[in-house]
């Protein structure tokens, strides 16, 4: 059953796993038909586009944590969060999202959407 603390501790899992550069265990929170947003706005991707999404953007390390509270709804979860990700010439992005997970009843995300834009990146030399 979807509960408000289950959707608390996915959220927590998640976080875990990208701060921990296991790009695997962050898939475990998807169910096998699911679709990430990320930034909205952009094509969804689906199945092991996933996977490399996630390859793809936390490869050179990534450190995140929530900037504030869990917000948990009927069916979803949304999260303010500051990501940390180390680029491969010397520089570490920095992105302020609000990610909403929508759940389906087995308590697996079907759908990722991630909230940010220009005004919320910001570069620098490490």
């Amino acid at each position: 059953m979807l509960t408000p603390e289950h959707m608390k501790q996915i959220v927590d899992q998640y976080l875990a796993a990208i701060n921990a550069g296991d790009m695997p265990a962050v898939m475990t929170i998807y169910a096998d038909d699911a679709e990430v947003e990320d930034p909205i706005g952009t094509e969804p991707k689906r199945g092991d586009d996933i996977l490399q999404f996630y390859i793809d953007a936390f490869s050179g390390g990534a450190k995140v944590e929530l900037t504030g509270p869990v917000r948990i709804s009927a069916k979803a979860a949304a999260f303010p969060f500051r990501a940390e990700i180390n680029r491969p010439d010397n520089q570490i992005l920095t992105v302020d999202v609000i990610d909403i997970f929508e759940f389906e009843p087995a308590g697996k995300v079907i759908k990722m959407t991630a909230h940010f834009g220009p005004d919320n990146v910001t570069v620098r030399t490490a």
